[in-house]
């Protein structure tokens, strides 16, 4: 079989991240605190979302990722940007992403009419780990139920992101998530890793192991979906875990390897957020 050209995804200005709560989040999980906030724009208005989203297609840019803080239910409090929202979509014609957390069935409606292309959803299978590690008071029924209504319901496309070591370092129910998400045959999943951050109470916990980490990824690649390595991992890793990645062709995507990497490994290079599906990679910047 031939090679797969693992690509290398920068986000960068060509796709930001968006805080629409700017640095305000009511959850406060145990690993972030809010702290991951203070990397995005802040456009805590919908008027200057609007004209962010502007400053980004000036600035040739492709598209948007809408995050921010959520609430004690476990939602971002989007509701109010949905008509700015339309307005770009129709506009300006970013590729629009958001990560709103758990929603309804009529929520999950709302983001497709607003013109919502890509909903990155963290799913979790743990309620030890939604109770004592996200402060959220819901249960693993409830995140099965949101995605549920995102597939059937939502915007077009629908990446499921899974946080391995989101318990306290150990890898569990990461494995039920991927078996879970088999039976919906979604076109991407994006492992991300948790990291122990300075200030924040689950600094210095003990990280998975690399051959953990690996064979989570082994028995991923089992399905017929893209996976992604997403932004979101030690500093670590990106050393002594992504250069096994690359070699043994565990993932289609990852995002921001070491640049001597892209070198290395001749990674394909490509300027986006990497849940976007490859048509709309096409259809954009003409990379497939």
């Amino acid at each position: 079989m031939p090679r797969r050209r693992v690509k290398a995804f920068i986000p960068g200005k060509a796709f930001p991240s968006v805080s629409i709560t700017g640095s305000r989040c009511w959850l406060n999980c145990r690993y972030c605190m809010g702290r991951y906030l203070g990397q995005m724009e802040h456009v805590d208005t919908p008027e200057k979302l609007y004209w962010y989203a502007r400053q980004v297609k000036k600035n040739g840019g492709i598209g948007l990722l809408i995050s921010g803080g959520f609430t004690s239910d476990g939602k971002l409090p989007y509701r109010a940007f949905l008509p700015s929202i339309k307005r770009i979509k129709k506009e300006l014609g970013l590729i629009l992403s958001i990560h709103p957390g758990l929603v309804s069935r009529e929520e999950a409606a709302e983001l497709r009419e607003a013109g919502i292309d890509i909903v990155d959803y963290e799913i979790i299978l743990d309620v030890q780990t939604i109770r004592g590690v996200l402060n959220l008071h819901r249960s693993t029924d409830d995140f099965i139920r949101t995605y549920e209504y995102l597939v059937e319901d939502g915007p077009p496309y629908i990446a499921p992101h899974i946080l391995v070591g989101a318990k306290h370092g150990i890898i569990s129910w990461e494995y039920r998530a991927v078996e879970l998400l088999s039976q919906y045959k979604p076109y991407i999943i994006v492992f991300l890793a948790l990291i122990p951050t300075k200030y924040t109470p689950m600094y210095g916990i003990p990280m998975p192991r690399t051959d953990e980490f690996i064979n989570l990824l082994k028995h991923a690649r089992r399905y017929q979906w893209i996976i992604s390595v997403g932004c979101m991992r030690p500093r670590s890793f990106r050393t002594r875990i992504d250069p096994i990645i690359i070699d043994k062709e565990l993932a289609d995507r990852i995002v921001l390897p070491r640049k001597d990497y892209i070198t290395m490994y001749d990674l394909k290079t490509v300027y986006s957020c990497c849940s976007v599906p490859d048509e709309l990679l096409e259809e954009t910047i003409g990379i497939r």
